[in-house]
């Protein structure tokens, strides 16, 4: 998968993130934990876009000095702010600031990247799993193929400027599809299989979008923290005649995208 990450901060700007920390007392309370007040005081400098979308944190060791706690105690504001959606952490990079959401279009026989607006983002698409197996019975029911049948199931992950995005599985009869495999290697392109198998028109059956938060496999995909809020989405294409050719079934972090239908 193509990454990309952008400059961490020199040493001026890491000094004005710091800022931020400065002449912060945090002391117990009855009403309020001591990692509670440090998390209401970092979702307030985001608020106030004294840390901007996509901005870096400064490192954990500077914080808990400003703040004068220990690592730990940071560390379970920080994990709350992840959890939702404030924060984002790159392993081995640090920690960011959630950037504004991308806004994504649902509307009928139209590719991903001509619904998706990412404000510029460099959108690359991963695959997973291409490959073919016996129907289960919620696929069975959701594209009208009996028990036995064949099924094609391709997994993959959006990413948008190095950042996982979005990530799905998504099932189609067998047997419409034929040289399914051949042609979608060409492009990575779903739109072209369906071209190149004699639809040239699709539209949105259903879509439904629900709430709920990251398992542990989502969250390792898209690079969260187990736990945090996410879209969960389960959508099906009928062709022109009104037969299912596509189920999909996916998972975007709730901060980063906003619908539009």
């Amino acid at each position: 998968m193509k990454t990309t990450t952008g400059p961490s901060p020199g040493p001026d700007k890491g000094a004005s993130l710091l800022a931020g920390f400065e002449d912060v007392v945090v002391r117990p309370r009855r009403d309020m934990p001591i990692w509670r007040q440090i998390y209401a005081h970092i979702l307030g400098l985001i608020e106030s876009d004294f840390l901007t979308a996509g901005s870096q944190l400064p490192g954990e060791n500077h914080m808990a000095e400003k703040l004068g706690v220990t690592r730990i105690t940071l560390r379970r504001a920080l994990q709350e702010l992840q959890r939702e959606g404030h924060l984002t952490a790159r392993k081995g990079v640090g920690i960011f600031v959630r950037s504004l959401p991308s806004v994504f279009t649902v509307r009928d026989d139209r590719p991903f990247l001509e619904n998706f607006n990412g404000g510029g983002k460099e959108v690359v698409t991963q695959t997973l799993v291409l490959c073919r197996e016996t129907v289960t019975s919620d696929a069975a029911r959701r594209l009208s193929l009996a028990a036995d049948a064949e099924i094609i199931r391709l997994c993959r992950i959006r990413s948008a400027d190095g950042h996982p995005l979005y990530v799905n599985t998504k099932l189609f009869p067998a047997s419409r599809f034929p040289d399914f495999e051949s042609v979608y290697r060409r492009q990575q392109s779903v739109t072209d299989v369906f071209r190149a198998h004699g639809i040239i028109k699709y539209h949105r059956h259903e879509t439904r979008v629900s709430g709920g938060f990251a398992a542990p496999d989502e969250a390792d995909m898209l690079k969260l923290t187990p736990g945090t809020p996410v879209f969960r989405v389960n959508a099906l294409n009928h062709d022109e005649r009104s037969q299912p050719i596509e189920w999909t079934l996916g998972c975007w972090p709730l901060t980063s995208v906003e619908f539009v239908f």
